[in-house]
């Protein structure tokens, strides 16, 4: 029996340089370096391209970073597990140590609010990392997050704990989010030291009971803050290796992220070095580039060919042909017209509309809000408050596109009506304007579904 030698698996040229030395499969290696325009056997390098094998396929695409998830769309990143969600997440994070900040609430519901305004001030999107398991389309859960750069281009996430999961998924990502971040931010809300305590119980348990690599904690109390802040922060941190800051008090979204990005500043690049982040809400964020679609292009000067040469065989010269009496000459010169503005959702007057909405027989809350940025446009009612309205609505709707593509029945924008045990929620974007949805939550005892789908269609819609 003969002894067979399987063919290499073969690149095409491009991927990387041959080892010092080393001549291309099938051709002698000669003393000198060998030359791309050698040729043997009348074979030359463009029939016979230079080879190497490429084990990873993100350095064959070219688009390796060091963080979690692959993207799928400009808002959306994707990462499949096959276990627990919590405990995948942190694998990842093992692996590849991304710098990120974690923002968490205790007795608030603002680090949603901190992302929207982020995201809002540079007209760009609130982003998510969706956690799917293995083989199926549904997420076990929802991330939401805003790129900052730093002073030197590299882009750190900032993500939200306040997540769309189960409970107990929720609680332990969130662990896992603060516990792996360059810099855990805590939003204290206004409430009694009692109520702290046991919201910060679960971090002491955490940081003791490990791994937490995270080395710097921050307090932002929100409102007039409490005096024993700092005491309980103390308390969270004693006996461990975890610093804990606090700040002032803070009751805007801009005074928020300009001590969350002075702190980061402070401990990881001083300010206005490479590794600073810009304190400016306004400016933490750079604005999106124009789309393709809506660029403003201008008329190009027609250039003529120029006139032949004296040197070559003499040519024929047609009597140019005056146009028609009854044509108008033709111009060239066009008038540059200026761009349509883009539709800006914010500049709607919605009360009137979600006042409207909120009339429906049944109705508990009603919100509008920007699906993109998770601005509320308006509300009326409640609670649920409208930043969780705002917040999880875009969650579901977004749940339920992907569900729409993983079983291929095609994108489009869904309508999601949600019955739960006292409250049906209805969910769906606003006709006629683009990137508006609308939430509206009624009670299970006086509220119908299908009437207030009905009801809706009534309703005037703002101009």
């Amino acid at each position: 029996m003969s002894n067979y030698d399987p063919p290499a698996f073969r690149i095409p040229a491009g991927f990387g340089p041959l080892p010092s030395g080393a001549a291309p499969e099938g051709r002698a290696r000669s003393d000198g370096p060998w030359s791309e325009t050698q040729s043997l056997g009348g074979r030359t390098e463009l029939s016979d391209p230079v080879t190497q094998i490429v084990a990873d396929r993100d350095a064959y695409l070219g688009g390796a970073r060091n963080d979690v998830g692959r993207r799928i769309a400009d808002d959306q990143v994707e990462l499949f597990v096959a276990g627990d969600a919590a405990a995948s997440l942190q694998r990842e994070f093992e692996q590849h140590s991304p710098e990120f900040l974690a923002v968490h609430d205790l007795g608030t519901s603002a680090s949603l609010r901190l992302l929207g305004s982020l995201a809002g001030a540079a007209s760009a999107r609130v982003q998510r990392l969706m956690i799917r398991r293995q083989g199926h389309g549904v997420a076990l859960s929802v991330l939401q997050f805003v790129e900052v750069p730093l002073a030197d281009g590299t882009l750190v996430r900032v993500y939200s704990t306040d997540l769309n999961a189960d409970p107990t998924t929720r609680q332990a990502l969130a662990r896992t989010l603060l516990a792996f971040s360059r810099l855990g931010v805590l939003l204290v809300g206004e409430r009694s030291g009692a109520a702290t305590v046991a919201g910060l119980a679960p971090l002491r348990e955490g940081i003791v009971r490990g791994p937490w690599p995270n080395r710097e904690l921050l307090l932002v109390p929100l409102g007039a803050g409490s005096p024993a802040l700092a005491a309980q922060g103390n308390q969270l941190s004693a006996g461990s290796s975890v610093t804990v800051h606090v700040s002032p008090p803070a009751t805007k979204p801009r005074q928020i992220w300009s001590f969350v990005g002075g702190t980061w500043n402070r401990l990881h690049g001083r300010p206005g070095g490479e590794r600073s982040l810009e304190t400016d809400i306004a400016r933490a964020v750079p604005r999106a580039g124009v789309p393709r679609s809506e660029a403003l292009t201008m008329p190009m000067e027609l250039q003529m060919p120029p006139p032949p040469s004296q040197a070559g065989p003499p040519t024929a010269t047609l009597p140019a042909a005056s146009p028609p009496a009854s044509l108008p000459p033709f111009s060239l010169a066009f008038s540059a017209i200026a761009p349509r503005p883009m539709p800006q959702p914010g500049a709607t007057p919605w009360q009137a509309y979600a006042d409207r909405c909120a009339q429906i027989k049944g109705s508990v809350a009603c919100c509008v809000f920007d699906l993109h940025s998770l601005r509320v446009l308006a509300a009326a009612a409640g609670p649920p408050p409208a930043e969780r309205l705002s917040a999880q609505g875009a969650a579901l709707l977004a749940a339920a596109a992907d569900a729409a593509r993983a079983l291929g029945l095609g994108s489009g924008h869904p309508e999601v009506t949600l019955s739960l045990g006292a409250h049906h929620l209805l969910l769906r974007a606003v006709p006629g304007h683009p990137g508006v949805g609308l939430h509206l939550v009624l009670a299970a005892g006086t509220g119908n579904p299908t009437l207030a789908r009905m009801q809706l269609e009534r309703i005037d819609l703002p101009h």
